[in-house]
């Protein structure tokens, strides 16, 4: 499928996977809405989007776990966009590097409340935007703030809820023609000349779904290590 004036929106767009993903679909053509709470640097990436590349780009201010703000982002898509063809939640996770059972509530609460609680709302707000016909996507890319974890941390719990979610959201949306996916992944470090973390493993599978260029089942869990 071509990407050619299809409508996405990105939350947490200026992570760096956030960034990545979002230059590569307005370099495919796509219409790009820039969602987080860093105004200066969603500001400074809808810039170098708009420099390289054509389209109706544009910023939307959004803490995934209000409820107002994502019905603020509703009548700012409305304004703009006659449809929506995709969701993508990027989910960069911190957690204290500790066993699950050493969480204090604040933290579990804190972290679940939003990526989890925040997915839910996203996903049963937007709805109602998403083109009809078997092309909208909503896609979790789910990855760590660093790179070690322990197995039991909480990231893995976070990371079983936002799945769960997914395959009941992807039960209920079957009927409506759109497909719910989660990436899981852990974002490797480059070479010793780049030590940078290498995203190119997730945003390919990303539009993969996309472009339907492979047959992904709907409701499952991608996972790249």
């Amino acid at each position: 499928m071509n990407l050619q004036d299809k409508t996405y929106i990105v939350s947490n767009a200026v992570t760096a996977l956030g960034k990545e993903l979002s230059m590569h679909l307005a370099q495919r053509g796509a219409n790009v809405i820039l969602a987080g709470t860093e105004h200066v640097e969603l500001d400074n990436l809808l810039e170098a989007i708009q420099g390289s590349s054509e389209g109706n780009h544009k910023v939307v201010l959004l803490e995934q776990s209000k409820e107002i703000d994502w019905l603020a982002t509703v009548e700012e898509i409305e304004q703009d966009y006659s449809t929506l063809n995709g969701i993508i939640l990027v989910h960069t996770i911190f957690t204290e590097n500790r066993s699950v059972y050493d969480v204090s509530f604040d933290e579990f609460n804190t972290v679940m409340y939003e990526h989890v609680w925040g997915t839910y709302l996203g996903i049963r707000t937007l709805r109602p935007l998403l083109e009809d016909g078997g092309n909208a996507k909503i896609i979790n890319v789910i990855g760590p703030s660093f790179e070690d974890v322990f197995e039991r941390n909480l990231y893995y719990t976070v990371t079983g809820a936002i799945e769960a979610l997914t395959h009941s959201t992807a039960g209920e949306l079957r009927k409506e023609d759109v497909d719910v996916y989660a990436l899981s992944y852990r974002p490797p470090f480059g070479d010793d000349e780049s030590p940078e973390r290498t995203n190119l493993q997730a945003i390919n599978k990303v539009m993969a779904i996309l472009t339907g260029s492979e047959d992904i089942p709907n409701g499952n869990t991608i996972i790249i290590s």
